[in-house]
């Protein structure tokens, strides 16, 4: 359960923080990045809370 919770907070937090500087910047290669690094923090969490690592 621990997992679940601390996993979601850093999702969150690393979403926040890549959104305000990929805003910031306003550059398309950026947004670009930012996205495909989003998407694989979010696809690790997801099949990590899958596999139940850590449990």
């Amino acid at each position: 359960m621990l997992n679940k919770i601390t996993g979601a907070i850093a999702l969150i937090m690393i979403a926040v923080f890549l959104g305000e500087y990929a805003t910031t910047i306003k550059s398309v290669p950026l947004w670009i990045i930012t996205v495909s690094v989003l998407a694989m923090v979010a696809a690790d969490y997801i099949f990590s809370l899958r596999s139940g690592d850590g449990e």
